[in-house]
């Protein structure tokens, strides 16, 4: 066994330390992955007839409190 940490790494093969995985780098590529998967999604047209309806709802309101 190695009592020095230090000489453990040092040890090591670099292109072995290619095949260590961080938790955090995991982590954030697959959320990135994850937020472009969704990001590049198409809007549902449920969704967006429900903009329509808030807006002429919004417009209606507008108009209302004018007079």
């Amino acid at each position: 066994m190695h009592e020095n940490p230090k000489e453990a790494d040092e040890n090591v093969p670099a292109h072995a330390e290619s095949h260590l995985i961080d938790p955090n780098s995991l982590v954030s590529r697959v959320l990135r992955e994850l937020y472009d998967s969704v990001q590049n999604e198409a809007i549902p047209d449920r969704f967006l007839d429900l903009l329509e309806k808030l807006d002429m709802a919004e417009s209606a309101a507008k108009t209302v409190d004018s007079q």
